[in-house]
């Protein structure tokens, strides 16, 4: 298997990023949905960047799990 080299750092990542790539694809068909439905302006204004605002939350949650599994892996490899 391809990861079997990348030690157990890189198997950590690979969920957080599918999950946060997979999450913001998702709010950004959703956010496009809203825009484009027949509603009053304001309100597509409203709900449209609301939505868009949880992408970049998203990635900062994203880059702090990073942040953490990187510290992780290196407290493991000082106890050797």
């Amino acid at each position: 298997m391809y990861l079997e080299g990348c030690g157990n750092y890189m198997k950590k990542m690979i969920m957080p990023a599918v999950f946060a790539l997979l999450y913001i694809v998702f709010i950004v068909i959703y956010a496009v949905l809203i825009l484009t439905s027949v509603s009053p302006l304001i309100l597509k204004i409203i709900i449209g960047g609301l939505i868009l605002l949880t992408g970049p939350l998203m990635i900062f949650v994203f880059i702090q799990r990073y942040k953490e599994l990187k510290e992780e892996e290196k407290d493991d490899l000082s106890q050797y």
